[in-house]
């Protein structure tokens, strides 16, 4: 489990952080930059939406995600949220995606195999349907070598399996800071976001694509 702050700034900010995060002499790059591509999953009434828009304390989302371009491997995730600590379900497949409406379903193969059903305690009860593609370049900072901090520009969302609207997709004109840290490290947290200046926000990316593409309005 861990702690999450999340900062939405405009584009127009971009030269800012970069400038702040140059200036914060224990930031490092553990990582390459890399193109996120997740598909959120939901009912048909939008229920773990729903659950996000009115608050409920203990909140789930469900997706599967995989990096860059290359699609023949990918990760089922279930986030469950509690107020700002996140804990993640993860699930490696090496299967290629081949029927997005299958993947959280009974009728997949690869999840009623016995080391994997354990999964499928989190989703026995619902009809999971791909509601959203959400696709970003993340870059990855790690500040003292405990604060995780993600920095997503380029977010794009796609509607899947809702060609009725005008609006299929769209281009956000916000970037997102996450900062990800254990509960122990929260005052050293605190203090590096206070040195930022930027004001931290509730923020899924799940819900502003609805929002964005004019779901929303109808959950």
């Amino acid at each position: 489990m861990r702690n999450e702050i999340k900062i939405p700034i405009n584009k127009n900010f971009d030269a800012y952080f970069q400038n702040w995060k140059d200036f914060k002499s224990k930031i490092s790059r553990p990582y390459k930059d890399r193109v996120i591509n997740t598909v959120y999953y939901d009912t048909e009434n939008f229920t773990t939406a729903q659950d996000n828009l009115i608050g409920v304390s203990r909140r789930y989302k469900y997706r599967i995600r995989w990096y860059n371009s290359e699609s023949e491997s990918f990760n089922y995730e279930i986030k469950i949220k509690k107020n700002n600590i996140a804990e993640k379900i993860l699930l490696k497949s090496n299967k290629n995606i081949q029927n997005l409406n299958n993947l959280f379903s009974y009728k997949n193969d690869f999840l009623t195999k016995q080391e994997n059903k354990f999964f499928l305690e989190y989703i026995s009860s619902l009809d999971l349907r791909p509601k959203l593609k959400v696709s970003y370049l993340r870059s990855y900072f790690l500040y003292n070598n405990k604060i995780r901090i993600t920095y997503d520009q380029k977010i794009n969302f796609h509607l899947i399996n809702r060609f009725d609207f005008k609006k299929n997709q769209i281009k956000d004109f916000m970037n997102v800071i996450e900062i990800k840290f254990d509960p122990d490290d929260f005052n050293l947290a605190s203090s590096l976001v206070k040195s930022s200046k930027f004001i931290p926000k509730r923020f899924s990316k799940y819900l502003r694509g609805l929002y964005l593409l004019g779901i929303a309005n109808y959950i």
